[in-house]
């Protein structure tokens, strides 16, 4: 531990460890065993990997969700004289063949990816050419997938890091990544001083724009307003422009520049405001108020949005509005995930009856499957940065679950291949070796060099694609080419003692227990959502009860913060969202006559909520038809009932004339309306603990 004092005082500039950082340390360096970081936003993690990067021999590997927060890191590394490079899209050949080299040689001591690039071929080929010290896994929510790399690469040892999970999660990664539960965790509370969470209850949005408005021009500091989709984040700022305010947007569907110029704009100024989706955030340690201008998905997303705010110690206040017109929105995204029945039979009969390759595995372009009208489609919230596809949900399950398969290292399909500078190419062209006379031979020219499409190469050269694969990989590590992927394949082992089912009645019966798992995370994401209604509407310390749902339950000074919404009032909020438990049959009429399948009635309830889907969109009755959402007032289960007894009667079949079927007149998007809410604000005292509103 000398070294590692030593390390933080003259590479670092600070005389000590803080919080648990020098255990943790500890724990990695002296112990040489694997730990859990649970600390809050702005706890200090980064250091626990950093220090001992320059304590150990080798590589330490971090793999992190988001590009600017790789940037910010190697950056302030970089001017601090530490070896350092993240490894990511953005980069120009030039620098992606320099920091390979580096790492390859053993000269580089920490390298930033993203959970992305472990699907990289090329990546994991010159990984195994590394000794990987330690594996720092920096929120990131692939666990089954960094963790088979970690066994793969023979990782000495691993660092998990997150600022938010609950018991159950944390039992989760310490499973996979084989840490002792009682000495490898270590946790800091999430209690925050200096934040004051605070709730407000708004009928509509202009309700909210009155409140934000002034507050945004009283602020003494930067200000973050979260929103759901990315047309709420442009439409918000659009709002707040003529009140003197000058809101910058940030979204997933901004060009990359675009959002890296807005976060480092925001990160330079004192008084800047983002109106931004949930894709903005990791590595912001600023935020003189966090507003919540849509309630968070869960409670795990709201401490680590707010855990942006009052980084610099000072007051910080943190709003929260409860709408009941956004919650058909949430409550879609919740049920977004779930397909339907007969989608996951197709699925699982190609999976199932998929010849395996010689080398006993099988492989799937997921984008395809995905993009198939009776695809798994991907989820349908694309601005957070950790979300997996259904699809990933699916094949994990047969691998977890039921053990059919053993996910392996993906790789690629495409391969477009690039001259470096100097002389190369002539050594490309030099090469004598059969995969690389191979690869001449089946490549095609392009614009910019040459394109080679590894797997049909393979099968009409009866060569294994692997060879092929690692002759590109070692012209590319010598600088002789660059190469750009594409078209990932993911790969899985078959377990010989635990066969795929292959008759259509035991793969229906797989497919029903795959579709069961849906509705149960459905259920669980509804629930998580509860929750965040329970947070504000309950008659306790707002500081308490979030310290409390991730185990701290004594860490507030008396149970009561005295600065949230329920310390000044006395009482939890008033809101009540209802859903319609009866529909309207004139409703359900007309969702019919416009659809005409009949072979899915939660593909009717989804057209009649709001919740998209491949084949909605198909068929033309999803975004952009005037019906599409307007049944959103009414209980979702209640609408998969009222359709399932129409399908019933049609015997669940499918419509022949579905592919005919006309788009609505209406040529406008749709978008939620300000219904009336039957929430209040009012604040009396009685106590509402058991009141649950719209998820009774």
């Amino acid at each position: 531990m000398e070294k590692a004092h030593q390390i933080l005082r003259e590479t670092f500039g600070f005389p000590s460890f803080r919080l648990a950082q020098e255990e943790v340390i500890r724990r990695l360096i002296v112990e040489n065993d694997n730990a859990l970081v649970l600390f809050p936003t702005g706890g200090g993690k980064s250091l626990t990997y950093q220090v001992p990067a320059l304590c150990l021999d080798g590589l330490t590997l971090v793999i992190s969700p988001l590009i600017a927060l790789m940037k910010d890191q190697v950056d302030a590394l970089v001017d601090r004289g530490v070896k350092a490079a993240n490894l990511d899209s953005t980069l120009s050949a030039e620098r992606s063949t320099w920091v390979k080299s580096e790492v390859v040689s053993g000269s580089m001591k920490l390298l930033y990816v993203a959970p992305e690039r472990l699907n990289n071929e090329s990546f994991v080929n010159m990984m195994r050419q590394v000794k990987i010290s330690l594996l720092a896994v920096d929120e990131s929510h692939c666990i089954s997938q960094i963790a088979r790399f970690a066994e793969e690469m023979d990782v000495e040892r691993v660092l998990c890091l997150t600022a938010t999970a609950t018991k159950t999660v944390a039992e989760d990664i310490c499973k996979n990544f084989l840490i002792d539960p009682l000495a490898g965790v270590f946790r800091t509370p999430v209690f925050r001083p200096n934040l004051a969470f605070r709730a407000e209850v708004a009928q509509n949005a202009n309700e909210k724009l009155n409140r934000i408005i002034p507050m945004l021009k009283e602020r003494t500091g930067p200000a973050i307003v979260y929103v759901t989709t990315q047309k709420q984040a442009e439409e918000i700022a659009n709002n707040l422009m003529p009140h003197g305010l000058e809101p910058m947007v940030y979204h997933a569907g901004l060009p990359g520049d675009q959002r890296e110029d807005v976060q480092q704009k925001f990160m330079n100024s004192d008084r800047g405001i983002v109106c931004a989706t949930i894709a903005f955030g990791m590595g912001i340690d600023k935020g003189d108020h966090i507003i919540h201008y849509n309630m968070p998905k869960t409670l795990e997303n709201y401490s680590q949005e707010v855990g942006r705010a009052g980084r610099d110690g000072l007051e910080s206040t943190c709003l929260m509005f409860l709408c009941a017109t956004d919650i058909p929105i949430l409550e879609g995204f919740a049920r977004g995930d779930t397909c339907a029945k007969r989608d996951i039979e197709l699925w699982l009969q190609e999976v199932a009856l998929r010849e395996p390759a010689p080398d006993g595995t099988i492989d799937f372009n997921q984008y395809q499957q995905s993009k198939q009208e009776n695809g798994l489609r991907v989820n349908v919230l694309p601005d957070d940065p950790v979300q997996p596809t259904v699809l990933n949900l699916c094949y994990a399950q047969l691998e977890l679950d039921f053990g059919h398969i053993r996910a392996t290292t993906p790789f690629y399909t495409i391969y477009d291949l690039a001259p470096s500078r100097g002389d190369g190419w002539s050594k490309v062209m030099a090469d004598k070796s059969p995969a690389a006379i191979t690869i001449r031979k089946h490549w095609t020219a392009k614009a910019s060099g040459y394109q080679i499409d590894t797997v049909s190469t393979a099968t009409y050269a009866k060569i294994d694609r692997t060879e092929i694969a690692k002759q590109i990989s070692i012209w590319e590590l010598n600088g002789l080419l660059t190469c750009k992927p594409s078209q990932v394949r993911t790969r899985y082992n078959v377990d010989a003692r635990h066969p795929m089912p292959r008759d259509i009645a035991a793969i229906k019966d797989l497919a029903n227990q795959l579709y069961e798992g849906m509705l149960t995370r459905e259920q669980e994401a509804i629930e998580k959502l509860r929750q965040v209604i329970e947070f504000v509407t309950t008659d306790d310390c707002l500081a308490q009860s979030l310290a409390a749902y991730f185990g701290d339950d004594n860490v507030v000074p008396d149970g009561m913060c005295g600065k949230c919404g329920f310390c000044m009032s006395g009482a939890g909020l008033d809101f009540s969202p209802t859903a319609l438990s009866t529909p309207d049959p004139k409703q359900i009429r007309a969702i019919l006559d416009a659809c005409p399948e009949r072979d899915d009635p939660r593909l009717l309830a989804r057209m009649a909520f709001g919740i998209t889907s491949p084949r909605l969109t198909a068929g033309k009755w999803s975004t952009y038809h005037s019906l599409f959402g307007s049944m959103d007032s009414v209980d979702f289960n209640v609408l998969v009932e009222a359709f399932d007894k129409e399908c019933a009667k049609a015997s669940y079949t499918r419509s022949a004339t579905a592919v005919s079927a006309q788009p609505s007149r209406t040529s406008q998007k749709r978008s939620y309306p300000a219904r009336s809410s039957t929430s209040s604000t009012s604040r009396g005292g009685s106590s509402k603990r058991a009141r649950r509103g719209r998820y009774t």
